[in-house]
């Protein structure tokens, strides 16, 4: 986070930042100001709608307080509970759980037993398993910058969030990759209760290229994850922010036959031609640019759960912005 706040400050030169900057330090920018110069405006044209969802305008909800979750880097709708959604920081130590309502307000913090998150990245909401129709939170322990040799994944049947626990005792999943340890940010779950990570690219400042993006599967308990495929991301086509930190995946969602990924500066879907595809092999589906809002370091996307629609979040203000349908 703090090498990419860094770029962003030299970029836009925001007297407001600080090097020791935090998601409460740069206030949102008002609704009503003007974007800068540049900035990619998918709300002045949604994309053309063959089938469904067909998206429509972005719309400002809320922000997240710092006082709830400290540099918003994960999100996602709850299954048991629609309407809410699960929040996580990344700082080192991470040790709960927020649950909000899609303007950000907060309904409760959930602690969880033995996490002490090192770079907690991103949450998803899926299966637990193939034999249960029971949805579990998982916790992407997953960023991984400094280069250590493993990653953990924290696994818990979601709560009754009208009655929210005080405490939760997670299935602590250990894994490693099976080449060089990579950076991410981006977890998904399977049907068959397998988390898929989405990787976050290297960036050369000096030349401006990004590595490859790949994906990777693990198993339902740990161990070595599988390399599934590289994803090929579009060339960004207003590249505010990949110019200064690199065109890099930095959160994803998924239902059974689409996929979402948010860059920082666009959102992509990818829409499965076979309605019995893993989204596994998502990489290979065909994928279309949709509305994506203009945030300082977004680096959250969820699904709306019983509704249309996506919302993100930006990790330096905590801002909520959310797309639905036409």
């Amino acid at each position: 986070m703090f090498r990419v706040l860094l770029a962003v400050c030299a970029g836009f030169a925001l007297a407001s930042c600080s090097a020791g900057g935090e998601a409460g330090d740069v206030p949102a920018p008002p609704a009503s100001s003007p974007a800068p110069a540049n900035t990619p405006s998918a709300t002045d044209s949604p994309p053309e709608c063959d089938d469904e969802p067909c998206y429509a305008d972005v719309e400002a909800l809320g922000q997240v307080d710092p006082d709830t979750v400290t540099e918003v880097s994960g999100m996602a709708g709850s299954h048991r509970s629609p309407g809410l959604y699960y929040v996580i920081g990344d700082p080192q130590g991470t040790s709960e759980v927020a649950v909000v309502q899609e303007d950000g307000s907060l309904v409760g913090h959930l602690e969880i037993d033995g996490l002490s998150a090192r770079n907690a990245e991103d949450l998803a909401v899926g299966s637990c398993g193939p034999d249960t129709e029971t949805t579990c939170l998982f916790i992407g322990d997953i960023g991984n910058h400094v280069g250590l040799p493993d990653l953990f994944i924290y696994r818990f049947p979601e709560p009754d969030l009208d009655e929210l626990p005080a405490r939760v005792t997670p299935d602590s999943l250990r894994y490693t990759y099976p080449g060089e340890p990579t950076d991410a940010e981006a977890l998904l779950v399977d049907r068959e209760g397998r988390p898929i990570i989405v990787s976050k690219a290297w960036f050369d400042e000096s030349t401006g290229e990004s590595g490859p993006t790949q994906v990777f599967r693990g198993g339902r308990d740990g161990g070595t994850l599988e390399h599934l495929s590289d994803l090929r991301l579009p060339a960004p086509e207003s590249p505010l922010f990949a110019d200064l930190v690199g065109h890099v995946v930095t959160a994803a969602d998924s239902t059974e036959d689409r996929v979402i990924v948010r860059t920082y500066d666009e959102i992509y879907e990818y829409r499965a031609d076979d309605s019995d595809a893993g989204i596994g092999t998502f990489a290979e589906w065909p994928m279309q640019r949709v509305p994506a809002p203009f945030q300082m370091q977004s680096e959250t996307i969820t699904y709306r759960v019983g509704g249309c629609g996506y919302l993100t979040t930006s990790e330096l203000t905590g801002e909520i912005h959310g797309v639905g349908c036409r």
